[in-house]
């Protein structure tokens, strides 16, 4: 007698009529890749986005500088140079606040520089400025003539 468990074509069965079949066959033996699983995309709200750049002044503070106040013109320039790394570092209220002291700081260089160039052209105008060098340099000699 034949045993009824082999045949020619048919994988050997467990006794008692139940067939051990896999649950899900590999992927690797089917020769199909899946795609990557696609995360959900996040809930984008108002508070994700960030504020606008700040202007940083930074052009204006150097001509400030070469023009007008050297001392105020320089902490403009620094102040300047803090807003846009402070930007892309993600503080965004400290940039605001160095872009507001570089806009002061450069505003005080021109006013300053605006004001030196108006006193200076009134002392020529009135004819005071030599009078007005000769007490300097009389004031401030060290003993030495001239």
């Amino acid at each position: 007698m034949e045993d009824q468990n082999y045949g020619n074509d048919q994988e050997p069965r467990i006794p008692g009529g139940q067939e051990n079949y896999p649950a899900e066959p590999f992927l690797e033996d089917r020769n199909v890749s899946m795609p990557p699983p696609v995360p959900p995309r996040p809930e984008h709200t108002i508070d994700d986005i960030p504020p606008l750049k700040p202007g940083n002044w930074l052009w204006q503070s150097i001509v400030a500088t070469i023009l007008c106040c050297l001392p105020f013109g320089i902490v403009g320039i620094i102040y300047a140079a803090k807003v846009d790394s402070l930007y892309y570092n993600g503080q965004y209220a400290e940039s605001e606040q160095a872009a507001k002291k570089a806009r002061l700081w450069t505003i005080l260089a021109f006013v300053a520089g605006l004001v030196y160039v108006i006193v200076t052209v009134i002392l020529f105008a009135t004819g005071n400025i030599p009078d007005y060098m000769e007490n300097i340099i009389e004031n401030n000699a060290s003993g030495y003539n001239f």
